[in-house]
């Protein structure tokens, strides 16, 4: 089914619930024109593809999960500093971007990222605030983990697989 076909014949209400629609093609740049989502954009288990619509950036839910698409390139944009953002879900994309350079929103309760190409370090930011969910493994993440905070509560399954990621449940960095 594309995506446009099914975009145009969906009444949208307080959360964008479009998981396993068999959903093709990028997102449409005016997705944004549609109803704003209190709580949710849930996207995932489609068949979409391509970069994120700028215009997606301006729709501010609580949650948003893009996982198990072929989307790729920056997503950096859906993660800032956003006090709504509390659930972020993108496991299984393509994204490649630098989370060394992103500020997450303290309101943040769980991210999930694994599987992705996302390189740099965890930030330091990460640490002020009260994770619940924490999976960044399958990337191309180096450094030390930030101490502080809950990232030390999570176990090596939230880090593994990384380039050079070092310290908390991971070899101690040398």
């Amino acid at each position: 089914m594309r995506w446009f076909h099914k975009t145009s014949q969906i009444l949208l209400t307080h959360d964008h619930n479009l998981d396993r629609n068999k959903l093709t093609g990028p997102i449409p740049d005016s997705f944004e024109c549609f109803k704003k989502p209190d709580i949710g954009i849930v996207l995932s288990h489609n068949q979409l593809f391509g970069s994120i619509p700028a215009s997606l950036a301006h729709i501010k839910p609580e949650r948003i999960d893009l996982s198990r698409n072929k989307l790729e390139g920056d997503a950096s944009m859906l993660l800032g500093l956003t006090k709504r953002r509390k659930l972020l879900t993108f496991r299984g994309t393509c994204w490649h971007f630098d989370l060394s350079k992103v500020e997450f929103s303290t309101s943040l309760m769980s991210i999930d990222l694994n599987h992705n190409h996302i390189y740099g370090s965890i930030p330091v930011g990460l640490t002020v605030n009260y994770l619940q969910g924490f999976n960044v493994s399958y990337n191309r993440l180096c450094g030390e983990i930030p101490q502080g905070g809950r990232l030390q509560k999570f176990d090596v399954d939230s880090y593994f697989h990384n380039k050079c990621l070092c310290g908390s449940s991971l070899p101690i960095c040398k």
